[in-house]
Formats: structure tokens, sequence, C-alpha cells
């Protein structure tokens, strides 16, 4: 009789897998144009020895949840379909595979997505849920027609990820302060902008996390949810669309809340109805894309809310981006250049500043960086600010009296955080040009 195996050591867990099932590893190289020979692709196929296209699929994602990954993009290109993965806002080319399997690559996501497989010619977006070890992911699966064919974006969402607190957003801490005295105010639209991907959801989160209290009734209305709020009873709107976030607002409005969050301001009908929601005596938080903070009071008047319900009710906006951190393992101080100099605008301060940079390492994969931090501004609605949005003044009136009121931009953040050894220069420049 066989002896027992010894159960796995502690010290070496065995790599994750989904839990659904255990499928056979592949090796992507092996249908790589840039590696093999297009005939010999080829004949692989004629003998059989190719992989499936579940199998490619669940390569492809199984690598991308094992480096950390945010995202994976299967791009349709001249010649081949191209498979990357994006990592802290960086793409990194993953495999390149014959253009033919464009169809059969997608048609496997629209499966795991319920999407028509029939169509298309149009956008569809879809979501599903799998477990990979004992993490639970939500992949958000977004197909658009191209030239070359269909281009699908796989955006991939840790379920378990814990609900950040203010003090842990990475903010500077006269911004923590300042974000807390807003979230002070018992009623008031509150908004975090910024564009995709830039940590707004994480931010609203956490602000309602801060806000909330046994005494309040606290509701959010999303699309999806993203995190388990304890506290709080969430609406998850239907992919049906038999209702959407202005029906979901006008129905919580009759629950006597005290604070509502919602997951974006997406057109004028749902900023308008939050901002009654805000009139009403609710603390309404949410967000909505925008280049700026003043930026996004514009915006507003864009989407067609009338400026006089806006400077009743809007209280403060935060406007954030990510940037990625300097890798602790092998950050380095180096000499400064001109043109390092001119960015962080002190010519002649040379002698007094140290910068660092990440050298590259195998911890962050030799980039130099490793994990990313907000950079943000945050604007206070002052008094006269209000006469302004009543006025609808101009841009340029408005980003005076922010002036006025101690609006330190976003850019001014950046260079706080290189100064502090937090990012480069090199990156900051990335970021915002």
């Amino acid at each position: 009789m066989a002896p027992t195996p010894p159960p796995p050591s502690p010290l070496k867990p065995a790599p994750a897998q989904p839990t659904t099932a255990q499928p056979q590893r592949i090796s992507l190289e092996q249908i790589d144009i840039k590696v093999l020979d297009r005939n010999r692709i080829r004949e692989l196929f004629k003998a059989g020895r190719l992989p499936t296209a579940d199998q490619i699929v669940e390569e492809v994602l199984t690598r991308a949840v094992h480096s950390g990954a945010n995202d994976v993009h299967i791009e349709p290109i001249e010649g081949e379909l191209q498979i990357r993965v994006g990592h802290e806002g960086i793409l990194k080319r993953m495999v390149s595979l014959p253009p033919d399997m464009n169809d059969s690559i997608v048609s496997v996501l629209k499966t795991k997505a319920t999407l028509n497989q029939f169509e298309k010619k149009k956008p569809q977006e879809g979501r599903y849920s799998a477990v990979y070890g004992t993490d639970a992911f939500d992949f958000r699966v977004n197909i658009i027609p191209v030239l070359q064919g269909e281009r699908c974006l796989v955006r991939l969402l840790h379920k378990s990820s814990r609900i950040s607190s203010l003090d842990e957003l990475g903010f500077h801490e006269d911004s923590t302060a300042q974000l807390k005295s807003l979230l002070r105010n018992p009623r008031g639209l509150f908004l975090v902008t910024g564009p995709s991907g830039s940590g707004k959801t994480t931010t609203v989160y956490a602000a309602t996390n801060h806000v909330h209290s046994p005494e309040k009734c606290v509701i959010t209305v999303e699309d999806p949810v993203e995190y388990r709020l304890p506290f709080s009873s969430q609406i998850n709107l239907p992919s049906d669309k038999s209702f959407n976030f202005v029906d979901a607002l006008r129905a919580i409005l009759r629950q006597n809340p005290n604070v509502i969050m919602v997951g974006e301001i997406r057109d004028a009908e749902t900023g308008i109805v939050a901002a009654e929601a805000a009139i009403t005596g609710n603390l309404v938080l949410s967000t909505m894309l925008a280049d700026d903070a003043i930026g996004a009071i514009h915006r507003l008047f864009n989407l067609g809310i009338p400026p006089y319900w806006l400077s009743s009710t809007l209280i403060g906006i935060v406007h954030q981006l990510l940037i990625r951190k300097i890798c602790a393992n092998c950050r380095e101080e180096y000499p400064l250049s001109k043109e390092e100099l001119a960015v962080l605008g002190a010519p002649n301060k040379e002698e007094e500043l140290r910068l660092f940079r990440g050298r590259g390492c195998a911890a962050c994969g030799g980039t130099g960086y490793k994990g990313r931090v907000a950079i943000c501004e945050i604007l206070t609605i002052s008094h006269t600010m209000r006469d302004l949005i009543f006025q609808k003044a101009s841009l340029l009136q408005l980003r005076e009296e922010a002036g006025n009121v101690g609006l330190q931009n976003i850019r001014q953040d950046a260079i706080r955080k290189v100064l502090q050894g937090v990012t480069s220069v090199q990156e900051v420049v990335r970021v915002l040009g």
C-alpha cells in the first residue's frame, strides 16, 4: 500500500488556483507569434497540440491575478492579437497571439459575462465573479467593435479588499484634516473627481466610512457595489436597467436617510436628484469625471444642474490622481539635473534639495516603483464661491477665488511628495505632464 503523501508545508503554500477547477497550466509562449514562427504554430494546431480558447483565457487571467494586475487588454491589431496587462497605470505586454484567435477568445469572455455572442457591431458590457485560490474577484468585461475585430477590456476587482480610512489614503496631513472638516457638514453635496482609474471610489468609500455612526441611516446606490459596508443599506443597480440611479435616489429619499452615497454622477438627471437630496437635509457623497476641482463645477453646469441648486448644496470637491511610489527596497539618492529643478520650480535651490529614485530590483520587477499613492487638490466652497456659482461665473473668476481660499493645486501636492522622497520627478511628469 502506497504511503499517504504529507500535507503541503505551511511555509511554502501552493500557487493559488481557481477553486471551481484545477486547470492544467499552459505555456502561452508556445503560441506567441513573437517567439514562434506562425507556420510552426499552424503545425501545432493541425497536430491538435494547441490549448483551447478556454485554457488560454484562464491562463491569462490567472497570470493577471498573480501579478496583481488591475486590468487585461485584449487588442486585435494589424497582424496579431495583442494581450497586455495594466499594473499601477502602466501597460505591459503578456503575449501576442495569431489574429484569427480573436473571435474564440472574446467568445469565451462573452460567455462568462453572459453577453450576446452574436452581437459584434455594438459595444457590450457585463461582469462575473470567480475565485482564485482563497480570493474572490469581480471581473468587469467591456467589449467594443474595432477595425480588426473586437477589443476587450477586463477589469479585475478584489472583493475582499478592506475599506480604507481617510488616514490611509496617502493624502498629506493638511489635506486629510481639510477633508475631515468638510465631512463634518451634516448636509450638502460632496464630490470626488478625477479620470477613470484614479481611486475615486476608494476615497468616496473611505469618506462614507468616516461619516457613519450608529445614530445615522446610511444608504448607497451603486453600479455595481464594489465594497460591502456593514453599517449601510446598499442598492446594486440591476444589469437589465429596470431602474437607474434616479429611480433609486427618489426611492431612497422616502427612507429618511442621513447619508447617501451615489456611485457616480453621469448625467443631468442624476446630478439634479443628488442636489435635491442634499437640499432636503442629507449629506450626499458621489464621484464624477472631471479634469480638476474647479472644472468639476462647470462640468456640473454643462450637465444641466441649475446654478441656484448647486450654489446652495455643494460643500467641497476633491480632485485626485494616482502616482507610483518609489520602491523602498531600491530607493537611492541621486544628483539633480537642471530640467528636474525647473519642474520643481526651484532653479536656485540645488544645494538644498535631495531627490530619490528607484534603482530597480526584483521586488519591483526592475521598474523602480512599487505601489501607488494619491495626489490631490481639495476645494472648500466659501461664501464668495457660492455667489460666483449662483452667477455661473467663468472658470477664471472661480480659480481666482479658489486661490483666495488657499486651494493648493494637484501639481503642488505632487511636488511635495517628490521632496518627501515618496515619488520621482519623472513620475510627476508622466502623470501631469
